[in-house]
């Protein structure tokens, strides 16, 4: 897998994750928020919501039926009671229950002091429902303090003046501690007069608003009774705070409990994302940042041709384990890494490559001018000799001195082409112009010519020729100086007992031509064989010989290549060399 895919996973996968604990967060704290909701609407309106929850979370114990603590613990905070009962209105189990009301319940008994049509002290809810297999009866009491206040207001209340009650003292003590309020309206819903009223109360009410504050009273914050009076229209109305904790403490929060809840949720909420961005953030900045950083450094080093992998305090590689493995935040950016790697192994080679070739090239040029030098100190010399009145030369010995004169700058001229062929090939020149020829001729007049050579001897070049004309297009004066280089090489560095035999090889449609040429001489060794081909590199030193520049090899296989071919070399020590140039 490629460092595209595996990053392209990793932050796919990575931002799957992170949307999943937010998805989590968020869940968690939404479902806190709704149960702190029930929680409120238990709290406010326990007859209709509480009920219902007690009997959904009950249980059946060797004890009977059990029900949640915290919602009993909600009932006594009411300062409410509980009474299951059977089929028959019997009690089978009670919670917090006064000694005023009964312990069984006729059938229509129960109906009457719910509904209201019998006086009852307290305030009853009553839920019924199956739950495997059985028939549950909840009654939930909560002490009825506004119908006791309503009636004594409708027999002892007096209006005054200015909008004012005058109340008794017990009355009104009564009133203030329950966060009470008293209104009397009349028939088109106008205030006459009040008592202790909020704010939030209006001071006139229509017809639908009126049943609506009765009827849903947790909409409206405020619990009412009203008494309406039919002889003169008007209609008192007693309310208490739907908050049971407000009214007995005697403090109102700030804001509601809903928005609190809300705001406590969503802070929590975010605080903890801000902590999860921040912790990612950190971790990302850890797995992917510290990698990159240190290739970075890497790479800068690189720049200031310090080409190892930079190291830490305690001189060990921060990207690869004391085992040589990859560590696991690097491991992504293995491909990456490599890659820096052998970049700087190629580097670091080729500046190694290039001090010793800065090396091989002092050498040569020490050598290509003490070559140059040899021969131009024979010039000069028989230059003075001639040049000298005090002598007069016959002559022959006159001839003698010019034809030596001619060899030397022959061979001056020699080292200097071949100088400027290196450079030459290394511009990648192409042949002037390429020209047909049937190779086992040219071979052999060639080979012919270089046999004539005195410095090599008689009858140390075989040919063997192709069994068939081989008909090629190659440019022949370059040929013909690999064709001489190779030979001189394989003559005057080996034995004087050396046998050259250059062989053609060409297939039927002279598709692929071969020219071979071994020798049966010294061979060379590995360290040698690796630096043939080198433009400053001698494999002997310039004392000995004087027919060479110590480029042939190198010229050789440029013009070879040049010309659109290869060559290619296989020795052994001790057992000769064969050269192939291969077109193919």
């Amino acid at each position: 897998m490629n460092i595209k895919r595996r990053l392209t996973l990793k932050f796919v996968l990575q931002l799957a994750i992170a949307g999943t604990v937010v998805l989590l967060i968020a869940g968690i704290t939404l479902f806190w928020m709704l149960q702190r909701f029930v929680e409120i609407s238990i709290t406010r309106n326990f007859a209709s919501v509480g009920l219902e929850q007690l009997v959904e979370s009950s249980w059946i114990g060797k004890d009977g039926i059990q029900f949640t603590p915290s919602l009993l613990e909600q009932v006594k905070k009411n300062q409410g009671w509980l009474q299951s009962l059977d089929e028959n209105g019997h009690v089978v189990s009670a919670y917090n229950s006064p000694n005023d009301i009964p312990r069984q319940y006729g059938p229509g008994e129960l109906v009457a002091y719910w509904t209201g049509v019998q006086p009852f002290p307290y305030e009853l809810g009553v839920w019924i429902q199956q739950k495997n297999g059985r028939l549950y009866t909840l009654v939930y009491g909560a002490p009825n303090r506004l119908d006791p206040i309503l009636k004594q207001v409708k027999e002892g209340a007096l209006p005054v003046a200015d909008k004012q009650l005058v109340l008794p003292g017990a009355l009104a003590g009564e009133i203030s501690t329950a966060h009470a309020f008293i209104q009397l309206i009349d028939s088109t819903g106008l205030e006459l007069v009040s008592y202790n009223k909020p704010n939030a109360v209006p001071s006139q009410y229509t017809v639908q608003d009126l049943a609506l504050r009765t009827l849903y009273s947790e909409r409206y914050g405020y619990r009412m009774k009203t008494s309406y009076d039919e002889q003169t229209g008007r209609t008192w109305l007693v309310g208490e705070p739907n908050d049971r904790w407000a009214t007995n403490t005697g403090k109102k929060p700030l804001i509601p409990e809903e928005a609190e809840v809300l705001l406590i949720g969503s802070g929590v909420m975010f605080a903890v994302l801000l902590v999860l961005f921040i912790l990612l953030s950190l971790w990302q900045a850890h797995r992917f940042g510290s990698p990159m950083l240190h290739m970075l450094v890497w790479l800068d080093s690189i720049g200031n041709a310090v080409y190892k992998e930079p190291v830490d305090r305690r001189g060990l590689h921060p990207s690869r384990t004391p085992a040589g493995k990859w560590r696991r935040r690097y491991r992504i950016f293995a491909e990456v890494m490599v890659s820096i790697e052998k970049l700087s192994a190629t580097l670091q080679r080729d500046q190694a490559m290039r001090e010793l070739s800065e090396n091989w090239r002092e050498e040569w040029i020490v050598g290509i001018t003490h070559d140059l030098k040899t021969p131009l100190s024979s010039i000069t010399g028989y230059a003075h000799l001639l040049a000298e009145p005090a002598y007069d030369w016959s002559q022959e010995e006159v001839r003698k001195f010019s034809a030596t004169m001619l060899d030397k700058s022959a061979h001056m001229d020699m080292l200097i082409n071949d100088l400027a062929m290196t450079y030459r090939l290394k511009a990648g020149i192409l042949p002037l112009e390429t020209m047909e020829v049937e190779l086992n001729v040219w071979l052999e007049q060639t080979l012919v010519q270089a046999a004539a050579d005195p410095a090599y001897g008689k009858q140390r070049i075989v040919f063997h020729a192709a069994q068939t004309d081989v008909r090629t297009r190659l440019y022949t004066p370059w040929l013909e100086r690999v064709v001489n280089n190779l030979t001189a090489n394989s003559l005057l560095h080996n034995p004087s007992d050396t046998v050259l035999t250059v062989s053609l090889f060409a297939s039927e449609d002279n598709s692929s031509i071969t020219i071979q040429f071994a020798d049966d001489g010294d061979g060379m060794d590995e360290a040698t064989l690796s630096r043939l081909f080198e433009r400053y590199y001698r494999g002997t030193d310039t004392a000995s010989t004087s027919n060479g520049s110590g480029l042939g090899m190198a010229i050789s296989k440029g013009l070879i290549e040049a010309m659109g071919g290869r060559i290619a070399v296989e020795t052994k020590l001790g057992e000769g060399t064969i050269i192939r140039l291969i077109w193919n």
